[in-house]
């Protein structure tokens, strides 16, 4: 679904699972303990769903970034050609392209 979207979720479940803690909270304050008991749980699933957002938004990410490599991987082989057909210019220029897609991978997942 995207890396943001993935991320986006995840910050939504995790200020869920706080807002349950704060109503755990009161619940004990107010000896209502099941009441708390029930409220700890809905925080636990709301921790639990961002952190597989956070799995997909990886997951996501680590795909986008070996598209990056593949693009850099073929700019790469069209600057050897170049190189080797002596159009130097051109060679440098794909050289360039290569490179930036490469940054782009590392920026994904470093």
């Amino acid at each position: 679904m995207g890396i943001e979207f993935q991320m986006h979720r995840a910050a939504v479940n995790v200020a869920k699972g706080f807002q349950q803690i704060q109503k755990a909270s009161a619940a004990f304050g107010k000896g209502k303990d099941d009441s708390a008991v029930n409220h700890l749980d809905k925080a636990l699933n709301d921790f639990g769903a961002a952190i597989d957002h956070f799995a997909k938004a990886e997951d996501d990410a680590y795909a986008k970034a070996g598209k990056e490599i593949d693009k850099g991987n073929s700019e790469l082989l069209k600057s050897i050609e170049e190189y080797g057909n002596g159009n130097t210019d051109k060679a440098e220029s794909c050289f360039d392209r290569a490179l930036d897609h490469y940054d782009n991978a590392l920026d994904l997942v470093g």
